[in-house]
């Protein structure tokens, strides 16, 4: 109280100072919610997926030579599927690479494994190996190279296998040379059944190789 009797004006900083604790206490609390919710909404787990065989195995093998080794690749991709995400086309001619549902290993690998999976089942026997393998000399054999078109899937549900293709013989010419269109529904919406339909177009490949392995003995 002055002499007067009336009070004395409280300084500008004086007030801030009694507020700043307050506003900093705010500060922080809404740092520590902003960093709590960022802490439990984590990124959606990869999924990972693998071509596989689904040729029906053949109940006889007819005239396959069994001593015959088949070597299946080299597998040439285009560059935009040469990469762990699963691509998928849009209707615009546009690509989906989605980050979370990749393939578990090299595309160009999965293709050529699953390709020779299904030739060994659909002839019975066990002599098919993934490129680059060398057959014992003497060895009667013959390799399946592959220079893929197309390897995906669309908006509409279906799935497409393109590729253009031949076999080789033991001394590395040419025999033959084929280009190959496949497509399918996809029976579901998901990636896995995506994947399921894929699989499915490289039995049917398989089966083309396989009558022109037999004519080619």
């Amino acid at each position: 109280m002055n002499p007067a009797g009336t009070s004395q004006p409280v300084p500008a900083n004086k007030i801030m100072e009694k507020k700043m604790p307050k506003i900093f206490y705010v500060i922080t609390v809404g740092a520590l919610l902003f960093m709590t919710g960022c802490l439990s909404s984590p990124s959606p787990a990869v999924t990972y997926h693998l071509l596989h065989p689904a040729a029906v195995p053949a109940e006889e093998t007819g005239s396959w030579d069994p001593s015959m080794y088949v070597v299946v690749g080299p597998v040439v991709l285009p560059s935009h599927l040469d990469r762990p995400q699963i691509v998928a086309r849009r209707m615009n001619h546009t690509l989906l690479l989605n980050d979370y549902q990749r393939w578990a290993e090299p595309l160009r690998e999965g293709i050529a494994r699953a390709v020779a999976e299904n030739l060994s089942r659909l002839t019975g026997a066990e002599k098919f190996f993934i490129y680059p393998f060398d057959t014992p000399k003497g060895g009667v054999s013959m390799q399946v190279f592959m220079d893929v078109v197309r390897f995906d899937t669309d908006e509409a549900g279906n799935a497409f296998f393109d590729l253009r293709w031949g076999v080789k013989n033991g001394k590395r010419q040419t025999l033959t040379t084929a280009h190959t269109t496949l497509q399918r529904k996809v029976g579901g919406a998901d990636q896995p059944a995506r994947v399921e339909a894929l699989s499915r177009l490289i039995s049917v490949f398989s089966s083309e190789v396989v009558e022109t392995l037999r004519q080619l003995e």
